[in-house]
């Protein structure tokens, strides 16, 4: 990768670490800056995805003892000790930095992009019977609640970014997340949530009737959230492939691999948590 590729991928980078604080910031997190870092810590949510410390915006390095400085405020807020940063934006001596502060690998999330081209894309065409609407009202949002604490329906939530309950209508008002229903033959049969951010869309979340899993009908709701979003004059959409069977429907669409975001954690909780029962969909959803 020559200079310029490198600059170009680390500004989507940036972009895609800029979507996300705030997408925690709206979710009530809050953010204090310390030396070269930022604690974004929620006052009232132990969830991961909203307390972390993260190197600063457009730094290119930081130091083991500005990241002590903030692992010690965290701390202070009876938080579990998380570093997360984009993978590619620093140097790798940095993990060796996270590793002498006793920080360990606890997760990584492999990141895909779409970048909107000035070539037309190719519209989506879901089979006749099939239909899509946006939920806006209250009794749409209804729907698409009910599809989510259903049983019947597979659940997929984005790891970086929690599924948010209970502000939806706000949210949509202002822009920050489309909700989007597929319907076949007036049943819903899965829902796809994505949130916006100066430009840049995120698939956050999805959900697919269960006798219906099967890839013409993943790939049918995720081609028709990547056309809405395009719609919405994003030029730059991501997506979490946590699984290969994932990464690969996206990669059909058009989708390509990015980066990672990775999160450090202190051994000792690594440790307690492989005693624990390792409920994700629980880590991701945040109620207000």
């Amino acid at each position: 990768m020559n200079r310029d590729e490198t600059r170009a991928a680390r500004t989507v980078l940036r972009r895609i670490e800029s979507h996300l604080r705030q997408s925690h910031l709206e979710m009530g997190a809050e953010e204090e800056g310390i030396s070269f870092v930022d604690v974004i810590h929620h006052p009232s949510s132990a969830l991961p995805t909203l307390n972390y410390v993260t190197p600063r915006k457009k730094t290119a390095w930081v130091s083991g003892q500005h990241l002590q400085q903030g692992i010690d405020n965290l701390r202070e807020k009876g938080r579990n000790i998380r570093v997360r940063f984009a993978e590619g934006l620093y140097p790798p001596v940095f993990v060796r930095t996270l590793r002498e502060l006793d920080l360990n690998i606890e997760d990584e999330t492999p990141i895909l992009i779409y970048k909107k081209s000035a070539q037309p894309r190719k519209m989506a065409h879901p089979p006749s019977d099939v239909t899509f609407a946006h939920a806006t009202s209250p009794s749409e949002l209804a729907i698409w609640w009910y599809i989510w604490r259903n049983a019947y329906y597979d659940v997929a939530v984005s790891s970086v970014e929690p599924l948010l309950i209970g502000r939806d209508i706000q949210d949509v008002y202002l822009g920050r997340q489309t909700n989007v229903v597929m319907y076949r033959r007036g049943y819903p049969m899965g829902v796809m949530k994505l949130t916006f951010h100066e430009g840049s869309a995120h698939l956050v979340a999805h959900a697919m009737l269960k006798e219906m899993r099967e890839s013409d009908w993943e790939r049918v709701i995720r081609e028709v959230a990547l056309d809405v979003a395009l719609d919405r004059g994003a030029d730059l959409v991501f997506v979490t492939g946590k699984t290969e069977e994932e990464r690969k429907l996206y990669r059909e669409i058009g989708f390509v691999d990015s980066s990672s975001i990775v999160t450090y954690a202190e051994q000792a909780h690594l440790d307690a948590q492989q005693e624990e029962t390792d409920d994700r969909l629980e880590q991701s959803v945040l109620v207000v």
